[in-house]
This record gives C-alpha cells, structure tokens and sequence, in this order.
C-alpha cells in the first residue's frame, strides 16, 4: 500500500504542511511534555471515531481552523474516502508514539503533539499519525492527518 497523505493539492500551504509533517517525523523541535502528549492522545480518540464511521464532514467540522482553510470539504471528503473506504473494517488501534513541539519551523506558533496510532485492518496494517495542535482554549485539535503503510 504507498502512502497516503491528506493534504490540499500543490499549494503553497500545502508544500509548508508537508515541510512541517517532514519536521515532525524528523523529530525538528522535539521536547517532552508527558501531560501534553497525553492530552492530545486522548483528544485524537473521538475524531479517529468520527473517520472510522466515515463521518468525514464532520471530521472536517472538528478539526482546527489551519486544517479546514488548507483543504476545502468536498476535497477532504473524496480524499478521505479515496484513502479509508478500502482499509475495509478496523480491526484493532493501538498508540504507538506521541511527540511534542513548540513552534515548529514553518507552522503557525503553537504547542503541537504528533500522535501516531499502530492500526489494524483487513486490507492490513498501517500507521495513522495525526497532527493536535493546542487551542486557544487549552484543547486540541487536528491539524493534519497521515496514513501510512506499516509492517510490523
């Protein structure tokens, strides 16, 4: 299975999202903050719900302003479909890693925790890494979503 990515078409936002997703995984910025990644984690839980149902408008809906102005619904939609509908039914989703960032290069300033879920389904294993960034509020939302193929 290659890998899937969500993100809006070759756009200038879009090349800094992939820029800021490259950083994360390289582990640009990385420092701990336990309570952090915790938080985020368990804010990933009703949002990986909404997309196993296939409720991806409302995904779109639940996610940070940065995620919905990179991508516009009827987009998000048919990617999402694109990429989940052939996963078949999950399976098993366990968390894998969780890092924190403050102020990654390229990304609005913020706190950011990525949180990557080990994920099992009947087309196979793969690795769903979501990008929480911290609101203004104390939450976390999504800012970015990333699927890809995992052997274990």
């Amino acid at each position: 299975m290659p890998q899937v990515r969500f993100a809006a078409g070759v756009r200038p936002r879009a090349m800094r999202l992939a820029a800021i997703a490259l950083l994360f995984m390289l582990g640009a910025c990385a420092q701990s903050n336990p309570a952090a990644e915790k938080a985020a984690a368990e804010a990933t839980a009703p949002w990986l719900a909404l997309m196993d149902a296939g409720d991806y408008a409302q995904c779109w809906e639940d996610a940070a302003a940065h995620f919905r102005e990179q991508e516009e619904l009827a987009a998000w939609q048919a990617k999402a479909h694109g990429y989940r509908d052939p996963l078949g039914a999950m399976q098993s989703r366990t968390l894998d890693t969780t890092r924190y960032f403050v102020d990654p290069w390229g990304a609005p300033p913020g706190e950011y925790v990525v949180v990557v879920h080990d994920s099992r389904w009947d087309a196979g294993a793969i690795l769903e890494t979501v990008n929480m960034q911290k609101q203004a509020d104390g939450g976390w939302l999504v800012v970015g979503y990333n699927v890809q193929q995992h052997t274990p």
